[in-house]
């Protein structure tokens, strides 16, 4: 539990916090539940980024030891020069699997059979490597990256949020 504490960056034994206990989580999972002092939160001048909780305090729901050793070491490794070249080739991978089910109807099969189903996957595949062929002797570029329907509100100095909007 110590491991908790720290991440929290406080002593187990800490003020706020008023109690600790593990929850029956599903999955086997069993999350521990931290909770703070009505009082503490209640005059916190940033209380409304913390919790929606009208009349009680703050909840913390952190993972198992285990499971929050495993994800930073995960997260660790997503970040290392293999991660990214792993990522890199999955988003190359992705994108081509992304075509075949917009551009040729890859998801739906018109036949019954493994043997007649791979024919038409072998198909689709041969026809996106037209469709690439073709695009690079048309001098196409590659589509850009869709920007998600949340990110296209951010304003275009977001880069710079100390410049004025324009």
């Amino acid at each position: 539990m110590y491991y908790l504490a720290a991440r929290l960056g406080m002593e187990r034994s800490h003020p706020l916090s008023v109690a600790w206990w593990e929850h029956g989580g599903g999955q086997g999972s069993r999350p521990i539940i931290v909770a703070f002092d009505k009082h503490v939160c209640g005059v916190c001048p940033v209380r409304a980024d913390c919790t929606r909780a009208k009349h009680t305090g703050r909840r913390l729901r952190l993972p198992p030891q285990d499971q929050y050793e495993a994800l930073q070491a995960a997260q660790a490794w997503s970040a290392s020069e293999e991660g990214q070249q792993l990522s890199k080739r999955r988003a190359g991978i992705e994108g081509t699997l992304s075509q075949g089910v917009r551009a040729f109807g890859l998801r739906r099969t018109r036949y019954w059979g493994v043997a007649k189903t791979h024919l038409q996957h072998v198909a689709i595949a041969a026809a996106i490597n037209i469709d690439r062929i073709v695009a690079w002797l048309d001098e196409r570029p590659p589509a850009m990256t869709r920007i998600c329907r949340f990110a296209a509100l951010a304003p275009a100095n977001a880069d710079n949020p100390g410049e004025a909007a324009a």
